[in-house]
This record gives structure tokens, C-alpha cells and sequence, in this order.
């Protein structure tokens, strides 16, 4: 079974809970519910569910919890990632709860990381196509880890993120569209150190100078190419 297979399973399964759950609980009266064993469940957490899915399975999926959440009365859903697609979808899927102020609310906030190391929490709003800046703010934080030779596995997560958000934003279907010429090479490569693994076997090391130095030329060709420059006018 592939990583992408495994992925659609497990969340096929956790899916039929959630929607079990949502129906039980928009019965009002707990004393007609088929059972009682969610009547204190306030809160569910989805932590990134998208890993090793393609472009279409991903949609798919946003889709899928979006209307979840909107059959829900009562559950409050924290909802965290870090692909722009999957945000995107979500964001534009819910927009009714996001500027009606007549219905439920939901927000949108974004993870920064500070100089100092700390991080803190911004409101958010408009989708990931809005909001320019995180370009920068990707960029500014891979470009300080290359000139102190401080890359860490997850500049890989940034760097991928950074491309994914650039492909959506200039319509590519796919971010590795914008990857050099050898495209599998550079593919499999940033795939390595962005996969989450469970496994301790599979456990992805260190990156070694070459590696890091790969970080560096990907950043370079995404901001000296085209498609960054496209993406500024």
C-alpha cells in the first residue's frame, strides 16, 4: 500500500467517525441519540491530513470536511496545515461562516516563527493567494538558515510550501511545474525530507552539505526564474 493509500484509508475511517459524530450530536435532545459516548466532545482537531495526497484527492477532501463542518451545530473544529491548496479550498468552502455575522464563526490564524526562535499567532484573512507577504516572510526565513548554514530538515517543508503556494497562485496544476529541468531528480529529493514517516526505520537524517546546498539553488531558480517575477506584476 502506498503512503497516498494509506493516507485515503486512514482518513476514510476517521471521516465516518467524524460524520457519526456530527449526526448524533445535531439531535437536541441527548436523550434521543443513539448513544450518549459524544455528549461532551466539544472539540476536534485535524492535524494536516494531507500528506502524500495528489492535487485532485486533496481537493476532494477539503470539500468533504468544509460541508462536515457546515452540517455541524454545536463542534468546534482546529484545523491546522501548512499546504496552501488545502487551506485555500477550506477558506473559500467556508466563507459563509467567515463574514456572516449571522451564523457561526471561524478564523483563520497564521504560525510565525520570530527571529528570537519564538513564534506567535496573526489573524489571517483572504486566502493564501491574498497574502503576498508569506512569500516573503518563506523566503526571508530559508535565505537567513543558507547564510548561517543553519538548514534543518524542515527548510525542506518551507521551501516545498513556498513552491506549492506559488504554483497555486500562478494556476500550475502541479509544484514540481516549477522545479528545474531535471524535475524527478529535484522531486524526489525535497519528497524525502517533507514526507511525514511514523516508522523510526524510515526516519529521515540530517541534511548533508549537498543537500543544503540544494536548498539554496532551488530558492535561487524559484525567485530568478520567471515564475517569481510572473508572480510580482
Amino acid at each position: 500500500m502506498s503512503k497516498g493509500e494509506e493516507s485515503c484509508l486512514i482518513w476514510c475511517v476517521f471521516y465516518s467517525l467524524l460524520a457519526q459524530v456530527v449526526e448524533v450530536l445535531n439531535i437536541a435532545e441527548p436523550a434521543d441519540r443513539e448513544t450518549d459516548k459524544f455528549n461532551d466532545l466539544k472539540y476536534i482537531f485535524i492535524d494536516d491530513p494531507v500528506s502524500s495526497l495528489d492535487e485532485n484527492h486533496l481537493i476532494e477532501l477539503a470539500v468533504n470536511l468544509a460541508d462536515l463542518i457546515k452540517k455541524s451545530n454545536g463542534l468546534q473544529f482546529i484545523i491546522s496545515t501548512h499546504n496552501p491548496l488545502f487551506y485555500n479550498v477550506l477558506h473559500n468552502e467556508l466563507k459563509n461562516l467567515l463574514y456572516d455575522n449571522n451564523r457561526k464563526k471561524a478564523s483563520c490564524y497564521m504560525l510565525n516563527k520570530k527571529e528570537d526562535g519564538t513564534y506567535d499567532i496573526q489573524m489571517k484573512k483572504g486566502d493564501s493567494n491574498k497574502s503576498f507577504s508569506y512569500h516573503l516572510h518563506l523566503i526571508q526565513t530559508i535565505q537567513d538558515a543558507i547564510a548561517t548554514n543553519s538548514i534543518q530538515k524542515y527548510h525542506f517543508m518551507l521551501l516545498r510550501n513556498l513552491y506549492e503556494k506559488t504554483a497555486n497562485f500562478l494556476g500550475y496544476p502541479h509544484w514540481s511545474d516549477l522545479l528545474p529541468d531535471d524535475k524527478q531528480t529535484y522531486y524526489n529529493r525535497v519528497i524525502q525530507f517533507t514526507s511525514h514517516s511514523t516508522l523510526s526505520n524510515e526516519v529521515v537524517p540530517e541534511p548533508t552539505e549537498p543537500e543544503k546546498q540544494t536548498v539554496k539553488f532551488l530558492l535561487n531558480h524559484l525567485i530568478e526564474n520567471k515564475y517569481w517575477k510572473e508572480e510580482q506584476q
